[in-house]
C-alpha cells in the first residue's frame, strides 16, 4: 500500500477518497504553513499595533485611543462563528475570501486616512470590520492546518507557524509604521494592502485543494430567522457604542469609579473568556437536554442550527472533559503570572531602561522563543507528546526561578546586561518548548468533524489564566516581594502538573467512545 503523502492528513476525506499525493516544490507544507501564518499575524498586528498610532496621529483624544483596544473583541468572540467555517464550503475558500475582503478593507482605510480627523468614526468602523474579517481568517487558517496535516506533521510545523506569525508582527511594528511615517498613512496602508494582495495571489496558487466541500454559503441565509434577532440587536448595539466615543468613555469612567479596584483590571477579553468558561460548564450540566433539542431541530429541518449546536456539544462530550478543561486553563498560569511582573521587576529592582529591555526581549528573547518552539515541535513529532510533556513543562516553569535568583541577589541593580539577557533568553527558550507542547495538545482536543470551531473555543479559553494573573499579580507582588512572588509563579504550576498523568490525548486524540 502506498505511504501517505508528506504533510497531508493521512485519514480518508469525507467522501471516502484518500487524499491525492502531496504537492512538490513550493507547494510543500512548510511553504504554505509559513505563508498562511504570516498572513494570519499581519492583519492582526495592523489592527492591534497600528490603529492606536494612526488615531493618535489624527488627533484623537487619549480616551479614544484607549478605546481602540475594543478592536480586539472579534478575536475573543470568534468561537461564536467558528462552527460556520466548519459547516459551510471549505476552509480554503473561507481563507481566500477573507483575504480578498481584508485587502479591500485595508485599501479603504488608506483612503479614509487621507481625510484626517474627520474620518475617525469611519476609520473606527473600518478597523472593527477588519478585525472581524481577520478573526474569521484566523479560524479558517487554523482549521485548514488541522484538516490537511496529520498529527505528526501538526507537531513538526508548530514552530514554523509561530515564527511566521511573529515575523508578520515585527514587519508591521517596524518597517510598515516607518513607511507610514515617511510617506504618509494613505501610502503606507496602500502598501500594506499590496502585501496582502500578494499573499492572496500566492495562496490561490499554493494552497492544496483537498477538502470535501460542505454546504454552500448560500444556505447560510436559511439561518436568518427570529432566532438570530438577539444577535443582530447585540451587534447593532456594539456598533453604536463603537461610533459613540463620548458615551463609551463615560461608561468606562463610571465603571472604574464604582467597581472594586481588582475588577477594573479585568479586560473585556478577560470577561469574555470567563463567560465562555461559565457557559461551557452550564452546557455540560445540560447535555442531555441539549441532545434532545438537537434531535428535534434535525427532525424539524433546522440542520444548520443543529449542526451549530453540535460543535459545542461534541466538544463537551470528549473523554475526561473536566480534566481537559482544567489542564487547558491551568497550563500557562505560572507563565502568565511571570509575564505580568517581568517588566515592573526589571524596571523597579534591576533598574533596566525600557529601550534595553525591549531590545533584549525583541532580540535574544524572540530568537530563543522561536528556537524553543521549532525544536519542541520537531521533538514531539519524532517521539510523541507523552515523551516530552514533562521535560517541556519543567523547562517552561522551572526557569521562572531564574527571576527569583536575580531578586534574591545582594544587589540586583548591579546585575550586568549580559546576565539579564541570558535570563530572558533562557526563560523564553523554555517558554517556547512549553508553547510547542501546549499547541500540540490544543490541536488534539479538536474533533475532526469540528476542527475550526473547537480550536476557536480552546483559543478563547487560553485567555482565562492571563485574566486571573492580570487581576492578582500586582497585589501578590506587592504583598510578597518580587523574590517570593517569582517562587510563587513556579508553585502556581503544580496543580497543572498533577493533572498530567490523567489528561486525555497525550498519545493521540481519543474519541468520545473511549470513556
Amino acid at each position: 500500500m502506498r505511504a501517505p503523502a508528506e504533510g497531508v492528513n493521512d485519514e480518508l476525506t469525507g467522501s471516502g477518497q484518500a487524499p491525492a499525493p502531496a504537492p512538490t516544490g513550493l507547494r510543500r507544507a512548510h511553504a504554505w504553513v509559513s505563508t498562511t501564518y504570516f498572513a494570519e499575524g499581519y492583519p492582526y498586528s495592523i489592527v492591534n499595533n497600528l490603529a492606536d498610532i494612526l488615531f493618535k496621529e489624527l488627533g484623537a483624544s487619549l480616551q479614544v485611543v484607549g478605546l481602540t483596544s475594543l478592536f480586539h473583541l472579534p478575536w475573543n468572540l470568534k468561537f461564536l462563528w467558528g462552527p460556520f467555517v466548519d459547516d459551510y464550503e471549505t476552509k480554503r475558500r473561507w481563507l481566500l475570501a477573507s483575504e480578498v475582503a481584508i485587502t479591500i478593507v485595508i485599501v479603504l482605510l488608506g483612503l479614509l486616512a487621507a481625510a484626517g480627523s474627520a474620518s475617525l468614526p469611519a476609520l473606527a468602523a473600518g478597523f472593527l470590520l477588519l478585525a472581524v474579517l481577520s478573526a474569521t481568517h484566523d479560524i479558517a487558517i487554523d482549521g485548514y492546518y488541522l484538516e490537511l496535516l496529520s498529527e505528526r506533521d501538526q507537531s513538526t510545523f508548530v514552530g514554523y507557524r509561530a515564527a511566521a506569525y511573529k515575523v508578520a508582527g515585527l514587519l508591521v511594528k517596524g518597517p510598515l509604521i516607518a513607511l507610514c511615517a515617511l510617506l504618509g498613512w494613505t501610502a503606507g496602508l496602500l502598501g500594506a494592502a499590496l502585501v496582502m494582495a500578494l499573499l492572496l495571489g500566492i495562496h490561490t496558487w499554493l494552497l492544496p485543494d483537498r477538502e470535501t466541500r460542505r454546504r454552500p454559503w448560500t444556505t447560510l441565509a436559511k439561518l436568518a430567522s427570529w432566532r438570530t434577532l438577539p444577535f443582530l440587536l447585540a451587534a447593532t448595539l456594539l456598533y453604536g457604542l463603537e461610533r459613540s466615543w463620548a458615551v463609551g468613555t463615560q461608561l468606562l469612567a463610571a465603571w472604574r469609579s464604582l467597581a472594586p479596584a481588582w475588577l477594573t483590571k479585568i479586560s473585556v477579553g478577560g470577561w469574555i473568556g470567563i463567560a465562555l468558561l461559565a457557559s461551557l460548564l452550564a452546557l455540560l450540566a445540560a447535555l442531555p437536554a441539549l441532545r434532545r433539542r438537537m434531535r428535534t431541530a434535525g427532525e424539524a429541518g433546522e440542520a444548520g442550527l443543529s449542526s451549530y449546536a453540535s460543535t459545542f456539544v461534541s466538544f463537551l462530550e470528549q473523554p475526561k472533559i473536566g480534566l481537559m478543561l482544567a489542564f487547558v486553563l491551568l497550563f500557562r498560569t505560572g507563565e502568565s503570572f511571570l509575564l505580568k511582573m517581568s517588566w515592573p521587576f526589571f524596571d523597579d529592582v534591576v533598574g533596566l531602561e525600557l529601550e534595553s529591555y525591549a531590545a533584549m526581549q525583541g532580540g535574544a528573547g524572540t530568537i530563543a522563543m522561536l528556537l524553543g518552539t521549532i525544536i519542541g515541535g520537531r521533538l514531539i513529532a519524532r517521539d510523541g507528546l507523552r515523551r516530552w510533556i514533562w521535560p517541556f513543562v519543567l523547562a517552561q516553569n522551572l526557569l521562572n526561578l531564574l527571576y527569583m535568583g536575580l531578586a534574591m541577589s545582594t544587589d540586583p541593580g548591579a546585575t550586568s546586561d549580559t546576565i539579564v539577557t541570558a535570563v530572558l533568553a533562557a526563560e523564553n527558550f523554555g517558554s517556547g518548548l512549553g508553547t510547542a507542547a501546549f499547541m500540540v495538545y490544543l490541536m488534539r482536543t479538536c474533533d475532526p468533524r469540528h476542527k475550526a470551531g473547537h480550536f476557536a473555543i480552546v483559543s478563547a479559553l487560553m485567555s482565562v489564566s492571563f485574566t486571573v494573573a492580570g487581576v492578582l499579580s500586582g497585589f501578590l507582588a506587592d504583598a510578597l516581594g518580587f523574590a517570593t512572588y517569582f517562587g510563587f509563579t513556579f508553585l502556581a504550576t503544580i496543580p497543572m502538573m498533577v493533572l498530567i498523568p490523567f489528561v486525555p490525548h497525550l498519545d493521540r486524540r481519543e474519541s468520545a467512545d473511549a470513556e
